[in-house]
């Protein structure tokens, strides 16, 4: 749910949850870390991470659990063994695993001793996420964890946006939550109904009530497109998408005109009923029927559904402002999980969704925020480092 140009600076900086691990050289942990995030300020000078040797790509395919074909790429620290390793799950890219932004990412992070792979995923060509995209990020895990180079106790996940929400869910699977050493997200939303909710009323839930919330029209984009593709009936999927076809979730006049929305079957009239609501109290009561007709719609790719079976720690990003996700969801996985030790959480300004800001140098503002928000980042990743 991330637009494609705004998840890997800090992507790198979440890297840090595990680079000591890899880095070999006479620096301290310490300075390593400050090091990495130095390299990921838009416009920072070369680090250490530039000398380290060129990692080997390898590009895998191997079945999901549900059948899937699925394509991945590897990167190696060249002569890696019992290496820490760690599935880089982006956002809502269509570009896939061939994102520029991403390939380097990887690299930077196989440069500091990490194994890293890269899956694409089913249908982000299309700005939808499928459930089965949880099948398939567990199958990842296990073909990573199963690498000759990797230490299979040292494996965790990498999440971005949508990608950090997916992540979650994946390492709560039961088939690998006893494996999973770490999940780290960044900007990572706790339900689907939030989202909706956000899209649909441009509020957010607070302990207060309901706050105007203004998100990006790219969440629109991909949560239309994942809510309507469960539809089951191939009429009704059409219709939906004919009449929600505008940047906004409202209908369509000429396609109302033309008595589409009275064409729709019982279970399109649910999600019809909920994507035109503009009342954030009934978010609730819409979803739920929604969810009676189309079970796991909303529960299969949201964490809230998924907490309970979340053995690895929990490393979660946000900045304040985020309009893509509001910074609430974070705060929201991390209450549910009980803070600490189970999660950590980071709220930051010096990032803008998964991106660190480029610095303003004016000393008001370098002394007064940016630094002390590089900081707490430093912080917040220095002390992780020991995860993997």
């Amino acid at each position: 749910m991330i637009a494609p140009r705004a998840f890997i600076a800090l992507g790198l900086a979440m890297a840090c949850l595990g680079l000591v691990v890899g880095l070999r050289g006479e620096l301290g942990p310490a300075i390593r870390t400050a090091a990495v995030l130095a390299s990921v300020v838009p416009g920072a000078p070369p680090t250490p991470l530039d000398a380290q040797p060129e990692p080997r790509l390898t590009e895998l395919s191997y079945v999901s659990r549900e059948g899937y074909r699925l394509h991945a790429s590897l990167y190696q620290p060249p002569n890696a063994r019992a290496a820490p390793g760690l599935v880089l799950v982006n956002g809502v890219v269509p570009e896939g695993r061939a994102y520029q932004p991403m390939i380097d990412f990887a690299r930077a992070l196989a440069r500091a001793g990490f194994v890293v792979l890269v899956p694409d995923a089913l249908d982000h060509v299309n700005y939808r996420v499928l459930p089965e995209d949880i099948g398939a990020l567990v199958r990842g895990f296990q073909v990573l964890s199963g690498q000759p180079s990797v230490d299979p106790s040292r494996v965790g996940f990498v999440g971005f946006s949508m990608g950090g929400s997916l992540a979650i869910v994946a390492a709560a699977d039961p088939a690998i939550a006893a494996d999973a050493a770490l999940v780290a997200a960044v900007g990572a939303y706790d339900s689907l109904e939030a989202m909706l909710r956000a899209v649909t009323t441009q509020t957010v839930q607070t302990d207060d009530g309901f706050q105007p919330y203004q998100p990006d029209a790219y969440v629109w984009l991909v949560t239309r497109n994942t809510l309507l593709t469960r539809l089951p009936r191939a009429a009704d999927r059409d219709a939906m998408f004919r009449l929600f076809s505008q940047n906004t979730p409202d209908p369509d006049p000429q396609e109302l005109a033309a008595g589409r929305a009275r064409a729709l079957g019982p279970q399109a009239q649910r999600v019809y009923a909920l994507l035109t609501n503009r009342n954030p109290a009934a978010v609730t009561r819409l979803a739920a029927r929604v969810r009676a007709a189309l079970p796991g719609a909303l529960e299969s790719i949201s964490p809230r559904n998924h907490l309970h079976g979340l053995q690895a720690p929990l490393a979660l990003l946000h900045d304040r402002g985020d309009r893509y996700v509001p910074a609430q969801e974070s705060q929201r996985i991390y209450q549910r999980l009980g803070g600490e030790p189970r999660a950590r959480l980071a709220l930051l300004d010096v990032i803008q969704h998964a991106q660190l800001a480029t610095p303003d140098l004016s000393p008001p503002v370098l002394l007064g925020s940016f630094a002390p928000g590089m900081w707490r980042l430093f912080q917040f990743t220095h002390q992780a480092l020991g995860t993997l």
